[in-house]
C-alpha cells in the first residue's frame, strides 16, 4: 500500500473511532454510554432515564428492602440532580429513612399505591431546595415530618391522601395544593393553615371531622377549592369559608350532616360552586343563601329534607335566583323547586 494509502486508512480510523463527525463521541465509549446516568448496573433493581435534555427520572418501585434502597444511592453517581424519583406498588418499604437516598435531589417525588409508614426528618433533606411535588398518596402512612415543611422552598404540591394521618398545624411559604383527604383527622384547628399563606387549594374530604371553627379558611387570597365532603360536620359557623381567590370558588360539603350553616358562614364565591347535597339542612334560610346567588354562585341542595315553608318563599318567587339551583333539588316530599307554585306562599300570608 503506498504511503498516501496508509495514511487515509489512519485518518478513516480516527473519524470512526470519534463517531463520524470529528468530534462527536461514539456511543462505542462505554465511559460515557449511560451518562448522565449512574451505570445501571450499580443501581439495579432502581432504573435511571435520561431525556433529551438531560432530564433525569429515577425509578425504585422493585427495591425489597430500605438498606437496598440505600446500597442504591451509595453507587458512584456523575449527576446527582434529578427530575422524578418514583416508587410504585412496592409491598416492602415501610420505612424512607434520613439519607436513605443518598446526594440525590429531585423536583418531583412519586411514592404511591405502597406499604410506606413513616417518613423520617431529613429522608428529603437534600430535596429541600428542589422539590415542587411530593406524592404519598394511598400508603400506610401514620408519621410525616410537617415540622420540615418551612425547609422545603419550592414546595407546590403536597398529596398525602388515602393514608392514616392526623394533622398537626402546618406551616409553608410556598404550597399551593394540599390533599390530606381519606385519613384519620378528627380535629383542625382556626389556625390549621393560617402559616401557609398562598394555600389555593385543599382537600380534607374523607375524615372524621366534626367541627370547622370560625377563620379556619379565612385570610388566603389564592384560595379558591375547599373540600370538606364526607366528614361528620352539623355546623358551618360564622367566617368558616372565605374563598377570595379571583378565580371561580369551589366548596364541597357533601355527604356531611350539616343542618344550619351561619349567616356569613360562607363567603366571596362568586360565579363559583356550592355544594351541600346529602346533608340534613331543613330550611334555606335568606340571609344565608341569597347573598351566594346573588354573586351568581350556583348551588347543589340535592337530597335534603326541605320543608319548603315560607322561609323558601323569596327563592322560590325569584327565577333568576331558582335557576342557579341545581336540577334536582326537592322538598322533603319529593317535589321539585322548579315545580312549587310560587302562589302557596301568597295564599298561606308568606311575606
Amino acid at each position: 500500500m503506498s504511503r498516501w494509502g496508509i495514511l487515509a486508512l489512519l485518518l478513516s480510523l480516527i473519524t470512526i473511532c470519534q463517531g463520524g463527525d470529528g468530534g462527536t463521541p461514539s456511543h462505542g465509549f462505554h465511559g460515557f454510554r449511560d451518562l448522565p446516568c449512574p451505570n445501571a448496573e450499580d443501581i439495579l433493581p432502581c432504573t435511571c432515564n435520561a431525556d433529551e435534555n438531560s432530564r433525569m427520572d429515577m425509578d425504585c418501585s422493585h427495591v425489597e428492602s430500605e438498606e437496598q434502597l440505600e446500597r442504591v444511592f451509595s453507587a458512584t453517581f456523575p449527576f446527582s440532580t434529578f427530575r422524578n424519583f418514583t416508587i410504585f406498588n412496592n409491598t416492602f418499604l415501610t420505612l424512607l429513612r434520613n439519607q436513605s437516598l443518598g446526594t440525590a435531589s429531585f423536583t418531583g417525588v412519586y411514592f404511591t399505591n405502597s406499604v410506606l409508614e413513616m417518613v423520617e426528618p431529613y429522608a428529603l433533606s437534600n430535596s429541600f431546595a428542589t422539590a415542587q411535588v411530593i406524592n404519598m398518596q394511598k400508603n400506610l402512612l401514620v408519621s410525616f415530618p410537617f415540622e420540615t415543611l418551612p425547609s422545603f422552598t419550592s414546595l407546590l404540591e403536597l398529596d398525602l391522601s388515602d393514608n392514616k394521618l392526623t394533622v398537626p398545624p402546618l406551616e409553608s411559604e410556598t404550597l399551593l395544593m394540599l390533599d390530606l383527604s381519606n385519613n384519620e383527622i378528627t380535629n383542625v384547628s382556626a389556625t390549621a393553615f393560617s402559616a401557609v399563606p398562598q394555600l389555593s387549594e385543599i382537600d380534607l374530604s374523607g375524615n372524621q371531622i366534626p367541627q370547622i371553627q370560625t377563620g379556619t379558611f379565612a385570610g388566603h387570597h389564592n384560595l379558591y377549592h375547599v373540600s370538606l365532603e364526607s366528614n361528620i360536620l352539623k355546623y358551618i359557623p360564622e367566617g368558616a369559608i372565605q374563598l377570595t381567590s379571583s378565580k371561580p370558588g369551589t366548596l364541597i360539603l357533601k355527604s356531611n350532616d350539616i343542618r344550619n350553616i351561619a349567616i356569613n358562614g360562607i363567603t366571596d364565591i362568586a360565579k363559583g360552586k356550592i355544594d351541600v347535597s346529602y346533608n340534613n339542612i331543613t330550611e334555606m334560610v335568606e340571609d344565608v343563601y341569597r347573598p351566594l346567588l346573588m354573586d351568581d354562585a350556583t348551588l347543589d341542595i340535592t337530597n335534603n329534607p326541605l320543608t319548603c315553608g315560607c322561609e323558601i318563599a323569596w327563592l322560590i318567587r325569584n327565577n333568576n335566583l331558582l335557576q342557579l339551583v341545581t336540577e334536582g333539588a326537592a322538598c322533603f316530599n319529593g317535589q321539585l323547586l322548579v315545580d312549587v307554585d310560587p302562589g302557596i306562599y301568597d295564599n298561606m300570608g308568606c311575606e
